[in-house]
């Protein structure tokens, strides 16, 4: 079995490492770059939410942070963080609803919390977060942008894909064009990081596909194992 690792880097090849550890052959290709955006710093929130590890790379300098409760959606998240200084909560749940499960954001009305993320992020988080009271702020440091192709020795391989692996619905969209492109059945089997990227997935006509509730290793090797029946 053969999964395209279609996510940015450098996730990308972290991913693809870890997979090949666990004797999961892999394709690295790519579908989106990431591109910084130039923002004015925000003022001071009560929570700082940062959802992804480009979020924490290219926003932490910029936000004034201390004296704020700092959550990070993921492990890696958290981590770049703590290399920056910063000490940030992790949900056990890697998501937007295992964010959404922490007490930090259980009870929020009033507070001042700041979703920090690409352009055309947290949907979901900052609508639930407003629902119960927050006075909820996005705070967009890049952008997600998609590739016109893959390198032609990329392209080549694309034929011995048995499976798909996604990160976002940005990811999914593109990974899709470019999977067509190559003449790949829609039926392939998809793995998503979430609900809100399945659900971008059956609008784009691929029906197989799988939820693993997070975009780390350990959730992409549950999703191949659940697909596998092992």
């Amino acid at each position: 079995m053969r999964v395209w690792i279609t996510r940015t880097q450098p996730g990308a090849d972290r991913l693809a490492a870890d997979l090949r550890r666990r004797g999961v052959d892999v394709l690295v290709a790519p579908v989106l770059v990431i591109e910084a955006i130039a923002v004015m710093p925000p003022p001071r929130f009560d929570t700082v939410v940062f959802l992804s590890e480009h979020a924490a790379t290219l926003g932490a300098k910029k936000i004034g942070i201390e004296g704020s409760v700092v959550l990070a959606v993921g492990d890696r998240t958290a981590a770049v963080l703590a290399e920056l200084g910063v000490q940030a909560t992790v949900p056990l749940l890697h998501s937007s609803v295992g964010l959404l499960e922490l007490p930090e954001l259980t009870v929020v009305r009033g507070k001042r919390i700041l979703l920090v993320a690409g352009l055309s992020g947290p949907d979901l988080l900052a609508r639930e977060l407003a629902s119960r009271g927050a006075k909820v702020e996005e705070f967009s440091v890049y952008r997600r942008v998609a590739l016109d192709r893959l390198l032609p020795e990329q392209c080549s391989q694309l034929s011995e894909v048995d499976m798909i692996a996604v990160s976002s619905g940005d990811g999914f969209e593109n990974a899709a064009r470019l999977w067509l492109l190559a003449n790949g059945n829609a039926n392939v089997p998809v793995l998503v990081p979430s609900e809100r990227v399945a659900l971008k997935g059956k609008t784009l006509g691929f029906p197989n596909v799988h939820d693993c509730a997070g975009a780390d290793s350990d959730a992409v090797l549950r999703g191949l194992a659940g697909i596998s029946g092992t």
